[in-house]
């Protein structure tokens, strides 16, 4: 695994294909659409996107999981 952001980590499954972890918890997949993109996806959800990095891809993850944690650390 290596770090793409301060929460995200990437792990390369196969030519083309990246899992994404949370800390430490699988949340996503990106998967190369061409040279200058790739189509990410959140595991929990149908959401999905296009992003030009894997840090994008790692922001966009880390932005719904941090978002869906911040009501439970309130609670």
């Amino acid at each position: 695994m290596f770090p793409i952001n301060s929460r995200v980590t990437c792990v390369s499954v196969a030519p083309g294909l990246y899992r994404l972890y949370y800390q430490s918890r699988l949340v996503g997949e990106a998967a190369t659409v061409d040279n200058d993109a790739f189509h990410v996806s959140r595991l929990f959800t149908a959401s999905g996107r296009v992003v030009t990095s894997l840090r994008d891809a790692a922001s966009w993850l880390e932005a719904i999981e941090h978002a869906v944690a911040a009501p439970l650390a309130a609670a």
